[in-house]
């Protein structure tokens, strides 16, 4: 996946990765500009763009359902594609786009995003040219409702919206962890789940984290002392 060759060498003779995935992460630590992202999204963001792509996980969500029309319940046969099959409600959710901000600090992330993605694709000897953000989430997860959000990738029911585009990738940019509290050991874990396994990774303040869009993900029920704040997107060869 994303490699010139399917056998990638380990550093130990005759043992090859076959084909791993490739993520990006780092952290940054000025957290001077990372609060004052932090405060904008929260005055000007409306409460449910806050909560965009958030669920309470293996509950059924009545503000939610409605958007669920396909496929409709009244089909009896149908026909879908084999491969990128999307998975959970991510298509159900439309972008508050906060990463399009005219804002110097926004501004500042959105840089350190496209410097992240074009390194990625450089390490896995893909050809970089110019980078674009075709969608973003910042979302507030609320200290005490115990939001997540379940296994999903960020597939398409409609393929044309976005292309057959295996250079596309998904990531996060964390504000604010949240403080999750200590009785609560997974609180706002995020998850990767590959092949039968859960990746688990205890956001920080001022991670970046970037990953195949294809990828299926979640994020566990969070409970915290303060909101827990993330800025989701995708982004793709311009």
């Amino acid at each position: 996946m994303y490699y010139s060759k399917p056998l990638i060498e380990s550093s130990h003779p005759e043992i090859f990765y076959l084909a791993p995935v490739p993520v990006y992460m780092k952290v940054f630590d000025d957290h001077t500009l990372h609060d004052y992202v932090y405060n904008l999204g929260f005055d000007k963001l409306s409460l449910a763009q806050k909560q965009m792509g958030q669920e309470l996980p293996e509950q059924y969500d009545k503000e939610r359902q409605k958007w669920y029309d396909l496929p409709s319940d009244s089909q009896d046969m149908w026909v879908e594609y084999d491969e990128q099959i999307p998975i959970g409600s991510r298509f159900f959710t439309p972008p508050n786009d906060f990463l399009d901000y005219d804002n110097d600090n926004v501004k500042i992330i959105r840089d350190r995003i496209h410097s992240g993605y074009r390194y990625l694709l450089e390490t896995l000897g893909k050809g970089v040219g110019d980078s674009k953000i075709t969608e973003s989430w910042m979302q507030f997860y609320d200290p005490y409702s115990g939001r997540g959000h379940n296994q999903h990738n960020h597939c398409r029911w409609q393929r044309e919206e976005a292309g057959i585009n295996t250079q596309m990738f998904s990531g996060g940019y964390y504000l604010s962890d949240g403080d999750p509290i200590k009785d609560h050991p997974y609180s706002g874990v995020f998850s990767y789940h590959i092949r039968g396994h859960q990746y688990m990774i205890r956001p920080k303040k001022g991670m970046l984290i970037i990953w195949p869009y294809d990828i299926v993900h979640s994020v566990k029920p969070f409970y915290g002392k303060t909101h827990r704040c993330v800025i989701n997107f995708n982004i793709q060869n311009a």
